[in-house]
């Protein structure tokens, strides 16, 4: 009669368990990459914009912030917020407006956009290859 060997059964449960986890994590990171929205994004009538968002290290960055018409660069670090700069120029809004239409980026009203969109990107993706 064939025994068993501890070892290689040992090593089929480990590798199973290591796919399994692999196939969580990646299904983590694609929800949270192009499904997940901020309670700003789901919410139309939201006073706080995020324009655009620089990382530039672990925890330093730099964010875009639309606040009442005003533009806000602002620097995040590990210990601090702070203003950089406050744009108030209408033309420099009217730029940023333009370039967002222009990139394709979605409106906040309506959710099902940024569905429509990736799914047009990923149709694009496959004819280019």
């Amino acid at each position: 009669m064939d025994s068993i060997s501890f070892f290689w059964s040992f090593f089929k449960m480990l590798s199973a368990l290591a796919v399994v986890l692999a196939m969580m994590i990646g299904a983590m990171f694609v929800i949270k990459k192009y499904f997940y929205q901020s309670p700003a994004e789901v919410n139309g009538n939201a006073m706080i914009e995020i324009i655009s968002t620089c990382h530039l290290g672990p925890k330093n960055s730099f964010m875009l912030i639309e606040v009442f018409g005003r533009l806000l660069l602002v620097g995040i670090t590990n210990h601090e917020m702070s203003v950089l700069a406050t744009i108030t120029d209408p033309e420099v809004m009217d730029n940023l407006k333009s370039h967002k239409h222009q990139k394709g980026l979605f409106p906040a009203s309506n959710p099902f956009s940024r569905y429509k969109s990736l799914f047009r990107d990923l149709g694009r993706i496959r004819k280019d290859r």
